[in-house]
């Protein structure tokens, strides 16, 4: 089996009330999604969330290194992808682009091979835990009193609907209502659940601990990204005052960068994501990394693809999951089987490869 052709384009689709939290306002998604060829009449296709710019990279750069290859040669298609590229960019958008194709990649070879991805890289089990993923800012939230009326209904109901970890953003607002926030979300869940705290980047390191013992009071199963992404030392001291894990590596790349977090002791939970740091391909390393230094695992995002990885792999604690009602991470829409947890859990669909089917219709509404 040989790669014939490839095409590649962006969706956007907006949010239907925009999200703010810490460092920014989302209006829209934009999603980046490839398709691979084969010479056997088969197709794989990979996504990542992103910019339009990620689809010109591989439009104009990724393509020729991969054409007439055989997809079985993903190490080797992945570093000439990446030394291709390493001089004008090694991390962030060459990381992602990089990604897509992987991703698709390894949806073709499971579909020649009949068999899920998960069970090609591990097949460690058959369900997945997750934990919902909300408590942004909605612009529609005025008044501080909105926030915090929004957030009680929100974790509420999805108690109700079986989750029993939760995810809520802070650094959006001043410390105290972000603390009265999250005493109100850990009221909505009760002493049961597990609430991890996402600061998205936004303190310095000495109102990180601050904040984050007072966190520690409400019940925090971990802190998140408490201060800069690339602010590898202070982290290591937000970890070394508090006692809750640090999580990070959603915005950290390649196996490289996350050796960093290890030397630097920043963090003990990984939350690199198969579909943003160099695919599934660089993501097993991590998970070697993980599995020597005794490390936990929590992949950021895309839970349709990460379920793949989560359910292949004993490092991983749980995945990150949103709903599509939450309005929030809206890539559902461009499934025809998107995946919904049951019971604070997911399942990876049946099929061969990823098992994702896209809704051709729907993608060309909002291709752009």
């Amino acid at each position: 089996m040989k790669i014939k052709n490839i095409t590649v384009s962006t969706a956007r689709i907006p949010l239907k009330d925009p999200k703010s939290f810490a460092k920014r306002t989302v209006y829209y998604r934009d999603y980046n999604i490839a398709h691979i060829y084969s010479d056997d009449g088969l197709v794989g296709w990979g996504y990542c969330w992103g910019t339009p710019i990620i689809s010109m990279v591989i439009k104009d750069y990724l393509i020729e290194c991969l054409i007439g290859e055989s997809p079985f040669k993903i190490e080797r298609l992945w570093e000439n992808m990446f030394h291709k590229m390493s001089v004008w960019g090694r991390r962030g958008i060459t990381s992602r682009a990089i990604s897509v194709i992987d991703i698709a990649l390894w949806d073709l070879i499971g579909k020649k091979l009949n068999t899920p991805i998960y069970k090609l890289i591990g097949g460690y089990r058959e369900k997945v835990p997750v934990y919902y993923s909300g408590g942004y800012y909605p612009i529609s939230c005025d008044t501080n009193e909105k926030l915090f009326d929004y957030i009680e209904k929100e974790m509420g109901l999805y108690y109700k609907k079986g989750f029993r970890a939760f995810k809520m953003k802070v650094g959006g607002a001043s410390l105290d209502v972000d603390l009265k926030r999250a005493m109100i979300a850990r009221k909505a869940i009760g002493d049961n659940s597990d609430l991890m705290i996402d600061a998205n980047n936004a303190y310095d390191v000495y109102t990180a601990i601050r904040i984050g013992k007072e966190f520690e009071k409400v019940g925090m199963r971990w802190f998140e990204e408490p201060v800069a992404k690339d602010d590898l030392k202070n982290c290591a001291m937000v970890a070394e005052k508090l006692n809750t894990p640090i999580a990070i590596g959603e915005n950290h790349f390649t196996r490289w960068d996350f050796r960093e977090i290890i030397d630097n002791k920043a963090a003990s939970i990984f939350q690199g994501d198969p579909t943003l740091m160099g695919g599934i391909t660089e993501w097993l390393k991590i998970a070697g990394y993980a599995a020597i230094y005794g490390l936990s695992l929590a992949p950021h995002w895309t839970h349709d693809v990460n379920v793949q990885v989560g359910a292949a792999r004993s490092e991983v604690l749980i995945l990150e999951y949103f709903e599509e009602e939450s309005d929030v991470f809206n890539f559902q829409k461009l499934l025809k089987n998107p995946i919904k947890a049951k019971n604070g859990y997911i399942y990876p669909p049946e099929g061969p490869g990823h098992g994702l089917e896209l809704n051709e219709e729907t993608f060309e509404k909002y291709k752009i």
